[in-house]
């Protein structure tokens, strides 16, 4: 047994979620700074219609992300379920057969983007306005697509090392680049949509080549060759855990599709604007809780295989309280300070930031109901359970998102489509909950029938 996993066993629980999910939150944070920098340096050089563009892409790139995170959650959940059972060379299976996997997909979709580029962007709802700068966005961006899945995929691989630091490094390289590469390529030269997109391209593919080269070295989850390969039983393994995730992210790629079609209908190009901007703000919440989540992944997944159901609860209380508390800050300073969170992202167009202003107080006012959903779906991603979360997805997104963005316009207009996400969140909140201490009594009894296991082993 490594120390690390010694330390997944017995090491004092705060600190240790502290000591993973720190650097996993400023991991996370990269995301946002990617998306930020992109709308900030756009917002100034190209203006309104070049923050709409980025909105309509936003699907697109959702879309990578829930195949990266198929493979993050559901690669690293099973990983890390095998070591806990002491099968590093199994773990290592499930490494290589993730870089294989995601590499062919990364081709696929990079050569059906180029190829189908401009009727997927029209598909989006791109109007007159936007799609030129969508398709020179895309035209830049697509030939990076295999190295932002390779980059988000693995980076949860690293934490399952119990080197977090590391991960957030490779992460933080890759958004100072980005922000660096922005300022150059967009203010500077300028090349406006074609800048951001270099920009993006570039500070995906620094990442993806510093993470194979790391596993190629690593002592523990070492990236061999002969590993390096299709695996139906592995592949099959990651996809019962982590086509949740994927889900997770299709249906919420889905529904700001449908999102966007909404506001334009009913508030036209200043409200799909308006969602550019709302969009990162709702993510820079949402960034303490993917950090947290992703920062006990690893010691919930081992101590599952482990056996060590205590262990398991005790983790997801702490987890969840702090998850909880962090929300209640954030929704507060952005919804208190929401004009200037508004102006932040574009200058001379107060009709802009007033109109923000109001979407940010009806969309964002509840997100705390969005953090206890996450923090209990992703409980059983990382367990193992990742049907339970596919449940909750369904319900979340397809049964109550989607079709009240729909219906709540009727009545309410604009704002009544923004609203779909707090009414979604908060009922899908609640019954997670509800599952969820459900769970814990079954944790309790598996509990117990360890115990008993290990008392009948003494007397033997």
């Amino acid at each position: 047994m490594t120390q690390q996993e010694k330390e997944f066993r017995e090491g004092k629980l705060l600190p240790m979620l502290i000591k993973f999910s720190i650097p996993s939150t400023i991991s996370a944070l990269t995301i946002i700074i990617y998306n930020v920098t992109d709308r900030y340096f756009i917002g100034q050089a190209v203006g309104r219609n070049g923050i709409g563009a980025i909105a309509i892409i936003f699907p697109i790139i959702l879309l990578l992300n829930a195949t990266a995170m198929l493979f993050s959650i559901g690669g690293a959940a099973l990983a890390g379920i095998k070591m806990g059972r002491e099968d590093i060379s199994g773990a290592r299976r499930v490494l290589g057969t993730s870089l294989f996997v995601v590499t062919a997909i990364g081709l696929f979709y990079t050569i059906f983007g180029i190829v189908f580029q401009i009727p997927i962007i029209k598909f989006m709802g791109a109007g007159e306005n936007n799609i030129k700068y969508a398709v020179e966005y895309n035209t830049y961006f697509f030939p990076s697509i295999i190295f932002q899945l390779i980059f988000n995929s693995f980076c949860s691989f690293v934490r399952l090392e119990g080197n977090p630091i590391m991960s957030m490094i490779i992460n933080l390289s890759s958004a100072f680049a980005n922000m660096i590469l922005d300022y150059i390529l967009v203010m500077v030269i300028p090349l406006g949509m074609k800048g951001a997109a270099i920009a993006t391209s570039i500070s995906n593919i620094i990442p993806a080549v510093l993470l194979i080269i790391y596993f190629s070295r690593s002592n523990l989850l070492k990236l061999e060759r002969r590993y390096i390969r299709y695996n139906k039983n592995i592949l099959k393994g990651i996809l019962s855990i982590g086509v949740s995730a994927f889900l997770n992210q299709f249906f919420n790629g889905l529904y700001v599709y449908v999102l966007n079609i909404q506001l334009v209908r009913y508030g036209g190009e200043i409200a799909l604007a308006a969602m550019g901007i709302m969009s990162i703000l709702r993510n820079f919440i949402n960034t303490s809780y993917v950090g947290l989540n992703q920062g006990r992944q690893p010691i919930l997944s081992y101590n599952w295989g482990a056996r060590n159901y205590k262990r398991v609860k005790d983790t997801f209380y702490t987890s969840v309280s702090i998850t909880a508390a962090a929300s209640i800050i954030l929704v507060s300073l952005i919804v208190f300070k929401a004009p200037f969170m508004a102006g932040f992202f574009v200058k001379n167009d107060p009709e802009l930031i007033a109109y923000t202003t109001k979407g940010i107080h009806v969309h964002l006012s509840m997100m705390i109901s969005t953090a206890v959903y996450l923090s209990c779906t992703n409980y059983f991603q990382a367990v193992g359970k990742g049907y339970i979360t596919s449940r909750f997805i369904f319900l979340r997104l397809i049964l109550l998102s989607i079709p009240l963005t729909f219906i709540l316009p009727i009545k309410f207009g604009v704002f009544g489509a923004l609203l779909s996400f707090p009414i979604a969140d908060t009922t899908a909140g609640i019954l997670a909950l509800y599952v969820m201490s459900k769970e814990i009594k079954n944790l309790n009894y598996r509990q117990s029938i360890e115990d008993e296991k290990k008392k009948r082993g003494i007397r033997r």
